[in-house]
């Protein structure tokens, strides 16, 4: 699948959803952000340019990618490691997510990832509640221990 292809089937599935996607685009091609209460959700579809290790044995195939993101919680300054070794341990458990750290900006996500022509067969919704609902689950199990700090969609 191509990157426009794969625009076109995003904004489908978006409006399937009840979402306006030319209200979600954020003027970037293939990057939407949609809000649930005050947490902002980016949607990413690209395509990409060449193989890595990790992406090798779908790349040939299909180098489109579909991705969600949904902002978790700052990195803690305190117990950093023990908080990071926990969301692995949890990973373990998440059905269609994972947690993943950005260090560059201190950010904890959480997100699905799958190739472009997987995305027919995905339901958006579905998606994006389970990523939603372990955020918010997450966040009161672990934010007293670790000091953990949202981040909201006027900080995201």
């Amino acid at each position: 699948m191509n990157a426009e292809q794969l625009r076109t089937l995003v904004e489908e599935k978006l409006t399937s959803i009840g979402v306006q996607a030319e209200d979600a685009r954020t003027g970037d091609d293939g990057q939407w952000m949609l809000l649930r209460n005050e947490t902002p959700i980016y949607i990413d579809a690209w395509e990409d340019r060449e193989s890595t290790p990790w992406n090798y044995f779908v790349f040939q195939q299909d180098p489109s990618v579909f991705q969600v993101t949904v902002p978790f919680c700052y990195g803690p300054t305190l117990k950093r490691s023990e908080f990071l070794e926990e969301l692995l341990v949890v990973n373990l458990n998440l059905l269609n997510a994972k947690f993943s750290f950005n260090s560059n900006d201190n950010v904890v996500v959480l997100s699905a990832r799958i190739s472009g022509s997987s995305l027919g067969g995905l339901d958006l919704a579905a998606t994006i509640d389970g990523l939603c609902y372990y955020g918010e689950m997450a966040y009161h199990v672990l934010k007293d221990e670790f000091n953990l700090k949202r981040v909201l969609s006027e900080e995201g």
